[in-house]
């Protein structure tokens, strides 16, 4: 059976892995959960289940000049965080525990990802200032954070990230600022987890703890949070920087702790369970995020299928437009096979058929058969790059007014709107495939016929442009001579056909032929199409909210 450490590994890989790109349904503030989420499990689950004997930590947090550097200096006896003259003051939070202490909180065990510097005074910048003092008793540590309302975005994250690794919040508020809405918020991160919570009202004017004390502990209860330890210091003058009265209690109730193995067990037992005990909901809000990102990105890739599907359908409907039988390809042909003459002969009547064929092809070299191919080829080519170009615009276009498509385009090639620069190159590597294929099918069709295909001097590679043409041989789209042309033309190749093959089989092998020459068209939009695909690359599918569900569960189970 999987312990609990290795199930909140593995839901602890998902949350990380999970990218949510889109800015959908509240993304922001699902990135700031999914953060604050993996945060606490490397910061706190993590390193607590694997020693739940370690240093208790207690971490001051609190607004912009609350008063925490003061409070932890005072807490000490000596001034071991500076606070600063420019808010947000303290810059770089600092740890302060006993000597005993310092090298479980030098190491990896609880904030690993925060870089450590030593000494005694705090310096600026990311990381962690460890500060010893035997002032302090060994399995308690202070840790002074910063500002949770910092006009700094970095100062207040890390605040949130320290709050999250608590054993012990202390909360430090003033008597101006105490009902201000911030604090309130982080309080109420403090309700839904269950962490262990105490509530210092600093700077209180003389005389007024109890009214101020009493109003503040209503505001607790009416927001679920009346088990906290409040405690009420009054305004009064400091020595060396640090104040001189109001500390007995709070000092009393820390040392308690400390000495007290069962009460200090008790409160580390509380916050732990009240982390795991929020994990459910939050991954489950989570989770609901995700299906919000995928059901968007959903919609946009079936904007881009649509788009390329209606490429390839146009492609469909100019070759039953007979609109490629117009220009070089319709004189190619003509001058191949003298669509005049042929007709001509073809009136004598049906039993003259072969003959009528044959003084047509007799003599012929590839030249022509090659002329017609290339011709068709070119014609083709062009029809395809402009229905992928066209596609691609549409896409771009329509992503950019859709929720999450704007971002979905973010770091996207400035050519993302047009045809890819090789696709001319791999349309005719297409249609010359195409052209061989239909040559093997006449190859094949013609079997123990053959003979007869060389009886009539015609060859495969002429039976199977005269196939190639029969694809293309419609006259929709065509007016005048063009369609008096095309019809001549249609009917050529069909009496072609006919004589090699017979009637019954010439229908299907167009059929075929026309069928795998738009599976290559396909294959080529499909390439297309998978740029647009690669932009969505980085948005989770429904089954990553599904794997954070069931990574919680587990954990729960494991719990039991």
């Amino acid at each position: 059976m999987t312990s609990l450490v290795d199930e909140l590994h593995a839901l602890r890989r998902l949350v990380g892995d999970l990218e949510l790109p889109l800015e959908v349904g509240g993304a922001d503030d699902a990135r700031r959960a999914q953060h604050e989420l993996a945060e606490q499990i490397d910061d706190y689950l993590l390193p607590k289940l694997e020693r739940l004997d370690a240093p208790l930590l207690a971490v001051l947090g609190g607004s912009t000049g609350a008063g925490k550097s003061t409070l932890t200096n005072s807490l000490i006896g000596d001034n071991v965080s500076i606070p600063g003259v420019l808010r947000p003051t303290t810059r770089m939070p600092v740890l302060v525990c006993h000597p005993d202490d310092e090298a479980w909180f030098l190491g990896e065990g609880v904030l690993p990802d925060l870089p450590r510097t030593t000494g005694e005074s705090p310096g600026s910048g990311a990381g962690l200032q460890v500060v010893t003092s035997k002032n302090l008793r060994p399995g308690l540590a202070l840790l002074d954070s910063p500002d949770i309302d910092s006009v700094e975005v970095a100062n207040h994250d890390l605040a949130a990230q320290l709050l999250g690794a608590a054993d012990l919040w202390l909360f430090v508020t003033t008597a101006a600022r105490y009902a201000d809405a911030v604090p309130w918020e982080y309080l109420a991160r403090a309700q839904e987890r269950s962490v262990a919570l105490s509530v210092i009202v600093n700077r209180i004017p003389a005389g007024s703890e109890k009214e101020i004390g009493t109003h503040l502990g209503d505001m607790l209860r009416d927001k679920g949070l009346g088990d906290a330890r409040l405690f009420a210091i009054a305004e009064g003058d400091l020595a060396d920087g640090r104040l001189t009265s109001g500390l007995v209690p709070l000092n009393s109730w820390l040392d308690a702790l400390v000495q007290d193995s069962g009460a200090r067990a008790q409160l580390v037992r509380r916050s732990l369970d009240g982390a795991l005990d929020s994990l459910p909901g939050r991954v489950e809000a989570l989770a609901s995020a995700v299906e919000v990102q995928a059901s968007s990105g959903d919609a946009l890739r079936a904007y881009a299928d649509q788009q390329y599907d209606e490429a390839l359908s146009r492609v469909d409907r100019e070759l039953d437009s007979g609109n490629l039988l117009r220009g070089e390809v319709l004189d190619r042909w003509t001058e191949h096979v003298g669509t005049g003459e042929v007709m001509e002969k073809l009136q004598r009547g049906v039993g003259r058929l072969k003959d009528a064929i044959v003084s047509v092809f007799k003599g012929t070299d590839e030249q022509p058969n090659r002329e017609v191919q290339g011709a068709l080829e070119s014609s083709l080519s062009v029809l395809v790059r402009d229905a992928a170009d066209t596609a691609a615009l549409e896409v771009v276009e329509g992503w950019e007014t859709m929720p999450g498509g704007p971002e979905a385009l973010v770091g996207a090639s400035a050519n993302l709107n047009r045809a890819t620069t090789d696709i001319r190159k791999r349309i005719e590597g297409e249609i010359e495939s195409w052209q061989a294929e239909v040559l093997q099918l006449v190859n094949d069709q013609a079997g123990s016929k053959l003979a007869v295909a060389r009886t009539l001097s015609l060859g495969i590679n002429s039976v199977g442009v005269a196939l190639m043409v029969a694809v293309f041989s419609q006259t929709g789209g065509l007016t005048g001579g063009e369609a008096a042309v095309a019809g001549g033309t249609a009917a050529v190749s069909q009496a072609v056909l006919t004589a090699v093959f017979g009637d019954n089989a010439v229908s299907a092998l167009a059929r075929d032929a026309r069928t795998r020459l738009l599976t290559r068209v396909q294959s080529v939009l499909d390439t297309e199409r998978s740029r647009f695909g690669a932009q969505l690359g980085r948005i989770p599918d429904a089954e990553s909210g599904e794997q954070l569900r069931l990574a919680a569960s587990s954990v729960e189970a494991a719990r039991s």
